[in-house]
């Protein structure tokens, strides 16, 4: 008797996963420059027709492997928030959820990839532009929670959330690419230094 159809579904679901997940991998370690096919395949476990069928191309990898790893930060920053009444812990738990944990964070080291290609490439530019909303935006709504509650009282809030958004990304650039001055804890601390002279 053939699969079924949901059958199907799960097992391609479930290799384009894993095909996603060892790209992630390898895109941290040595770059989407030097990036092969045969790796990604060889890492997923599976052939290289394998990967070539869900993913034609690097920048198409690339696109899904921003995606994924975006669609996990949200889901653990809605889950944070979800836990915190105060403001300010709200707040500290976004900008932890959302800088750098250390040197070579895969994530950043993605969106390090995403900024070098959107710059010349107008479907990932788009991404990129979709993707960096979304950050702006979950910033802004927890700014305007604070204010909403008397907590916070900035004199322009959009130019808050333009400086925290600003600064989260600069210190997380750093952290990845190893600056000695810089720990993942003093990062954070940095973001809530400023955000507590603007807000």
């Amino acid at each position: 008797m053939p699969p079924s159809t949901v059958a199907r579904r799960s097992k391609g679901v479930d290799r384009e996963s894993a095909v996603i997940a060892a790209a992630v991998e390898l895109i941290a370690e040595q770059g989407l420059a030097n990036l092969r096919m045969s790796d990604v395949a060889q890492r997923a476990g599976m052939t290289v027709g394998h990967v070539t069928y869900y993913f034609p191309s690097k920048n198409a990898l690339l696109i899904r492997a921003i995606r994924h790893s975006e669609m996990q930060f949200h889901r653990d920053v809605e889950r944070r928030l979800s836990r915190r009444a105060d403001p300010w812990s709200r707040l500290r738990s976004l900008i932890e959820a959302a800088s750098a944990n250390g040197p070579h964070d895969p994530g950043w080291v993605l969106w390090f990839e995403v900024w070098s290609m959107a710059v010349n490439d107008a479907e990932v530019g788009a991404v990129q532009r979709e993707l960096a909303a979304w950050w702006t935006n979950t910033l802004a709504d927890t700014i305007r929670y604070g204010v909403e509650r008397d907590v916070f009282h900035p004199d322009d809030k959009d130019h808050a959330v333009a400086v925290l958004s600003a600064l989260t990304n600069g210190v997380s650039v750093q952290l990845s690419l190893g600056d000695e001055g810089l720990t993942a804890k003093r990062a954070v601390q940095l973001v809530m230094d400023t955000a507590a002279r603007l807000l």
